[in-house]
């Protein structure tokens, strides 16, 4: 079933529900009131008829008419309604040109002999339905008085019939303003249903929905429209990471398929001469590799990597100097770390830090220092190099951005664009600028996971 027909469906279920209860509970407030009108004239008129039998002489014989004075008052109810007295043995006194029959029950001979209060009772007088009202009159005698309920009935019948004609009419209004409310409210489903099958026919994320209002429809093409825009920026992200692997890959591609060549075509080439192709051949091979790990580090996403756990980020940033150190000998690590506990992922922090290193290092110049301080949170690595200029610096943490001082390093370009990311997936920040006495400072701001007591003191140590 269609969206427009459900919504048809359920607005004029919900409407003619609301017009049928509505009518139902008009019916019994009429129906209450009019009865209730009833049983206060029965009430009044059999007071005033009781009124009179209590001054009565005392019934007695079994005559049919016995000696009340005077005559019974007229009943004055709606419809002809009837009166009588009536003795505690079941003797009926009513007006001689009265020829109602008044039937007694044994409740009606209770209230005459005094053991029952007056009450309201149902009858039915050969095919007519008729409302009772019997009350005392006195001792052992009561009052009878019979109204028809036919003009009552009538009424409601009629009401019935009103009720009916409203109810169904205002089911097919409902049906009518549903279809109409329905159609309104479709469209923008319509609309998204279309962009939606334009997206998936023709691959194009460039297309927007208008938005109007700030109601559940027009929040909803909002969100549709970041969720292309999402796309369409991943879409760009993806063409132009392939694109620039594959600038990155096609010159040492090129360079390992050279040498292979002259290898190939020289088989007896001297060795003095094969050792420099062999020297390169290694070299490029590692540059390829370094650059494919970069670039699965790159499309790497946090979750791959587990769930984040408290660590002591002073320690993780020592081990890593530790393993630089190693690599490079010749250069001098001046390290400050101050006790840090952060909420991270142990493999993708110590690559930002790796990274960051490596950074200082390829542009030391020998023997020279690397700075590492970590304080208030903020770990930050300076070298001695040549700084940035003034137009790398805003791009110093784009992916496969390269200045055209470092295009003669070796390097792919990604590796400050990999610690932005970590640090980003870590709630924090990194930042670049030049130290004024020259070189490069690169930080990186990572939030605290909780207080620790028992960090220690701050750590300082030369290697």
């Amino acid at each position: 079933m269609s969206l427009r027909r459900r919504m048809v469906l359920l607005s004029a279920a919900a409407v003619a529900l609301a017009v049928v209860l509505s009518a139902f509970a008009c019916y019994i407030a009429v129906e209450s009131s009019m009865r209730n009108r009833l049983d206060h004239q029965l009430k009044a008129v059999g007071d005033t008829v009781a009124a009179v039998a209590r001054h009565a002489p005392t019934l007695s014989g079994r005559r049919k008419h016995f000696g009340f004075p005077g005559h019974l008052p007229s009943a004055r109810l709606e419809a002809g309604g009837d009166a009588a007295a009536f003795s505690a043995a079941g003797v009926v006194y009513k007006s001689p040109e009265d020829h109602t029959a008044f039937p007694l029950t044994s409740r009606d001979l209770a209230v005459a002999r005094g053991t029952a209060p007056a009450y309201f009772r149902n009858g039915t007088l050969g095919s007519t339905d008729v409302r009772i009202y019997v009350t005392p009159a006195g001792p052992a005698r009561a009052v009878i008085i019979e109204q028809s309920l036919t003009a009552l009935q009538s009424t409601l019948h009629d009401l019935v019939a009103i009720l009916t004609v409203i109810v169904l009419t205002g089911i097919a209004l409902a049906g009518l303003l549903g279809l109409l409310v329905a159609r309104a409210a479709a469209v923008p489903v319509h609309v998204l249903r279309r962009a939606a099958e334009h997206v998936g026919s023709t691959g194009d994320l460039s297309r927007r929905i208008e938005t109007v209002g700030d109601d559940d429809l027009g929040r909803l093409s909002a969100s549709f429209n970041t969720m292309l825009a999402a796309l369409e920026e991943s879409h760009r992200a993806q063409r132009q990471l392939i694109g620039d692997a594959s600038h990155e890959l096609r010159t040492p591609v090129a360079s390992l398929r050279t040498n292979l060549e002259v290898l190939l075509r020289n088989p007896d080439l001297d060795l003095v001469e094969r050792a420099p192709l062999l020297e390169d051949l290694i070299e490029q091979s590692a540059e390829i590799g370094a650059l494919i790990e970069d670039l699965l580090e790159s499309a790497r996403s946090a979750d791959e990597s587990g769930a984040p756990e408290p660590l002591r980020l002073d320690e993780l940033v020592s081990s890593e100097i530790e393993r630089c150190a190693a690599r490079h000998p010749n250069i001098y690590f001046d390290r400050q770390l101050e006790p840090y506990v952060v909420a991270g992922r142990e493999t993708r922090l110590s690559r930002a830090v790796v990274n960051l290193l490596d950074n200082a290092v390829k542009w030391s110049p020998p023997a020279a220092a690397v700075e590492v301080t970590l304080a208030d949170g903020e770990l930050s690595v300076r070298d001695h190099g040549p700084g940035f200029s003034a137009d790398d610096l805003p791009h110093v943490f784009d992916r496969f951005y390269r200045s055209p001082i470092a295009r003669s390093v070796p390097g792919s370009g990604l590796g400050l664009s990999i610690v932005r990311k970590v640090v980003s997936e870590h709630g924090g920040t990194v930042r670049a600028r030049n130290a004024p006495d020259g070189g490069a400072v690169l930080t990186l701001a990572l939030p605290q996971a909780f207080a620790d007591e028992d960090v220690g003191v701050a750590l300082t140590v030369h290697a």
